[in-house]
């Protein structure tokens, strides 16, 4: 397993998959706020989901308009890259997210969608290269396993989130993502007010509008 944990050697790996530490800990800020921002009065399940939902939301701001695309396929979300060969899910890790000393897991158990993710992560790094379509072979690869997925991966600590960005290629009995083939993980974000300020997605760029006003006979 690769661990990329120094200050430049994150920056320059993320780079090369055409992302940003900075752009990353801003989506995990905001999923973090809206976990915050949930009252006792919210269902129990409500503010985990709307911390996930949020990220997810976040992470294709940030780069569809860099051409990526969204997916929910089978309620699996996903953003995709240009070349449709790199995929990133968002899950909950336990307490071993973020650290170069210890092994995360999935906080809790994947459905199908993710363990397929895994299963084609594993068969093309064994391989050592993404599946194609042989001429005059019955099976015709798929989107899904032309691409790895990966898993932005984060946890809330005490007084901090940490994050990594990691590629899965195991998953337990218990059905957690317990294997990476490769992680990168990101600074850890402390949780006191200061450091919690977000910057705002940029909106779209819009034709300026012109409107014809004429005075009333």
């Amino acid at each position: 397993m690769q661990t990329h944990f120094e200050h430049r050697d994150v920056a320059s790996r993320l780079a090369q998959l055409g992302l940003e530490e900075e752009k990353l800990a801003q989506i995990v800020k905001r999923g973090y706020l809206a976990f915050t921002n949930c009252t006792p009065n919210d269902p129990p399940l409500y503010p985990g989901f709307s911390a996930w939902a949020t990220m997810v939301r976040a992470l294709r701001e940030y780069l569809l308009p860099e051409g990526w695309d969204r997916c929910d396929d089978n309620n699996y979300s996903l953003v995709i890259n240009p070349q449709g060969n790199m995929a990133i899910a968002v899950a909950t890790g336990d307490d071993a997210t973020g650290r170069n000393d210890a092994q995360p897991t999935t906080k809790s158990s994947k459905g199908p969608s993710t363990a397929e993710a895994v299963i084609s992560n594993q068969v093309q790094l064994d391989f050592g290269f993404p599946l194609i379509e042989v001429p005059g072979s019955t099976h015709q690869a798929s989107d899904e396993e032309k691409r790895m997925t990966w898993i932005l991966l984060v946890h809330r600590a005490q007084g901090e989130v940490r994050c990594e960005l990691s590629l899965p290629t195991s998953m337990g009995l218990d059905g957690r993502v317990d294997g990476w083939r490769e992680r990168i993980i990101l600074g850890a974000i402390p949780t006191d007010q200061g450091a919690l300020e977000i910057t705002p997605p940029s909106p779209p760029d819009q034709p300026d509008i012109q409107v014809d006003v004429k005075r009333r006979a």
